[in-house]
C-alpha cells in the first residue's frame, strides 16, 4: 500500500516510495489522506461529476487539483494534486485502486463512533442503530483539536451512549484523551 498525504510543499508519498514498488500485474492499494474527502452514496455517486460534488460539499479543487474516485459500495471522491495523480498514473497505470480511511467499517457498528487519526487529519465515522449518521475529514494537528471536534460532536450526538473505536496514529493516547466521554472505548 502507497499512501498520498498533504505535506508543507505540496504532495508526499510514504513509505515504500513510489519509484520502489515493483513491476507487475497485482493490484496496488493508494491511500489518499488528504483533507477534501468525502464519501457518496451510491446513488448519488457519478464520477463524471465528482469535481462538483466536492465544490457544493464546500472543498473546490485548486488549479493544480482534480478528483480522484474510488468505486465500491461506498464511493468516495478526493481532490489530489495533479503532479501527484500523474505520478502514481505513470508508475501503477491501472493497477492503482485508490481508497481512504472512510471507507473502513468496524464490525457491528450500533452506536459506534469510528475515528482513525493519520497525517494531522481525523477520519470519523458515527453509527446509529447501525445506520451511518456521519462521515467526515477534519483536520486535528493537536490534542486540542481532538478535543475540540468531540466536544462539539458531543452537541450533536449524546456520546456517553457511544461506543468509541480508535484506529491509527497513537490510538492509547487518543484513548487517555477520550475515553471518559463514551461508555467503551
Amino acid at each position: 500500500m502507497v499512501s498520498i498525504q498533504r505535506s508543507l510543499d505540496g504532495h508526499s508519498f510514504s513509505i515504500p516510495a513510489l519509484s520502489d514498488i515493483p513491476a507487475g500485474y497485482d493490484p496496488v492499494q493508494v491511500e489518499v489522506l488528504l483533507p477534501h474527502t468525502m464519501l457518496i452514496p451510491a446513488e448519488l455517486f457519478d464520477e463524471e461529476h465528482a469535481t462538483e460534488l466536492l465544490a457544493a460539499n464546500g472543498m473546490p479543487l485548486t488549479a493544480d487539483e482534480c478528483a480522484v474516485c474510488c468505486g465500491r459500495e461506498e464511493e468516495y471522491a478526493a481532490a489530489i494534486s495533479s503532479e501527484a495523480l500523474r505520478l502514481v498514473k505513470e508508475k501503477l497505470g491501472d493497477r492503482a485502486r485508490f481508497t481512504t480511511p472512510l471507507l473502513r467499517t468496524p464490525r457491528n457498528a450500533v452506536g459506534t463512533v469510528w475515528m482513525c487519526r493519520r497525517a494531522e487529519l481525523l477520519y470519523i465515522k458515527v453509527y446509529d442503530a447501525g445506520a451511518l449518521q456521519l462521515a467526515e475529514v477534519v483536520p486535528a494537528g493537536s490534542d486540542a483539536d481532538l478535543a475540540y471536534f468531540f466536544e462539539r460532536l458531543n452537541g450533536c450526538f449524546p456520546l456517553t451512549g457511544f461506543e468509541l473505536r480508535i484506529a491509527g496514529d497513537s490510538p492509547k493516547a487518543a484513548r487517555r484523551l477520550l475515553g471518559k466521554r463514551f461508555k467503551q472505548a
